[in-house]
């Protein structure tokens, strides 16, 4: 499945829209002043998202939900994919442990790796 995303739109004016590449890490070029740097997030075409996302089988990591995120051109290493424990009284907690890192941050790095992947990034030395 391939990303909905089909944005980058200012948080100032989301009718401000850019294409999605490359990212504008240093905020929106049409909103932004000299005091305010306007940030952007991402427009999705939610209308086109199938009516089953939510209740088919889970595809592993992060691919499943890769309707709802901008496009992953990086590879996984199987972040994404943390049970639910539950503990006494009904709390549930997220297993963090079993990301491959032992680190929440794992889906997001993946997505910002993507991003510098998809927009000519290479690795420093």
């Amino acid at each position: 499945m391939t990303s909905l995303a089909t944005a980058q739109r200012s948080l100032a004016d989301p009718s401000v829209r850019h294409p999605l590449g490359p990212p504008l890490t240093r905020g929106c070029p049409v909103t932004s002043t000299e005091d305010v740097a306007y940030p952007l997030d991402i427009g999705y075409a939610y209308d086109r998202a199938p009516a089953d996302l939510f209740t088919r089988p889970a595809a592993h990591g992060l691919e499943r939900w890769a309707p709802l995120l901008p496009p992953l051109a990086a590879p996984g290493l199987g972040e994404g994919d943390m049970p639910l424990v539950e503990l006494p009284d009904g709390v549930w907690v997220k297993d963090e442990s079993r990301n491959p890192t032992w680190s929440p941050k794992d889906r997001p790095h993946r997505v910002a790796v993507s991003a510098a992947v998809a927009s000519g990034a290479r690795p420093g030395r």
